[in-house]
């Protein structure tokens, strides 16, 4: 092989490299990206949507009653949705707050919250129970969940936030909610039973450091960029849910002064 031969094998090689590194970053640092993730014999659904990057923002939807899945997106047309808060399956009625883009549309005042402040930030608290929270520093979100990680430690206790309800920390499908240490919002889904605590673990291992346990059996639900993940046994009244931002830049974040 001659000198020329090498220093265009050497080239191309280096091209491959360069790409596949390309390639690798634009995956690492993409505002929604999905991939699946094993905990021993548990599968789990992971998105994450980078909200500071001004591609993206979250929302909820949670319109009167009960309706199916794709009604309730149907004209969102959203990159990514997941069950939303428990709800009474008779009438459809959130039992904790839904708060979409600055409306209160329902009241219930138990539960942990997952929030998006007006400067597109994702937050995760505990509130008390039986008192009215107030959402002026949110644009939306969901109360009525049930913390399962607290400073990237499990710490399940849903009988301390009130809940009497023993299916919630049985074996069932799930979906949760949950924030890395770099503020990125991760929604997480099986369609496998696990326990409260094995959902903990899962949003750990994902990368959470506060998690919540969203709505979960039958009204666990997961779709990303129209592909239905883990698909709804019943109507659902409400979902979270991850839009992109048509036009925006990444240095165009959604600040509010």
């Amino acid at each position: 092989m001659d000198q020329e031969q090498k220093m265009a094998i050497t080239t191309r090689s280096g091209s491959v490299l360069a790409a596949m590194t390309v390639a690798a970053v634009a995956v690492s640092s993409a505002p929604i990206s999905y991939h699946g993730m094993k905990r021993g014999h548990l599968f789990f659904h992971v998105v994450q949507a980078d909200l500071s990057s001004g591609y993206a923002t979250a929302t909820t939807v949670a319109p009167r009653g009960l309706h199916s899945f794709s009604d309730l997106v149907r004209t969102r047309k959203p990159e990514v949705a997941i069950t939303g808060t428990f709800f009474n399956t008779a009438n459809g009625q959130p039992v904790g707050d839904v708060l979409s883009e600055g409306d209160l549309l329902a009241r219930g005042a138990r539960g942990s919250v997952i929030a998006i402040d007006w400067n597109n930030r994702p937050a995760i608290f505990d509130t008390t129970f039986s008192k009215p929270m107030d959402w002026s520093r949110f644009k939306s979100g969901l109360r009525g969940t049930v913390r399962i990680v607290r400073d990237g430690v499990v710490a399940s206790n849903p009988r301390a936030q009130q809940f009497r309800d023993p299916r919630i920390w049985g074996r069932a499908r799930r979906a949760a909610a949950g924030i890395t240490s770099s503020g990125k919002l991760l929604l997480v889904a099986t369609s496998q039973s696990v326990t409260l605590n094995e959902l903990g673990w899962a949003m750990v291992k994902a990368g959470a450091v506060d998690a919540v346990n969203l709505d979960g059996g039958s009204s666990t639900a997961l779709q990303y960029r129209g592909k239905m993940l883990v698909q709804p046994q019943r109507k659902l009244s409400n979902l979270l849910i991850v839009n992109s931002v048509p036009g925006m830049t990444p240095n165009e974040h959604m600040q509010v002064e």
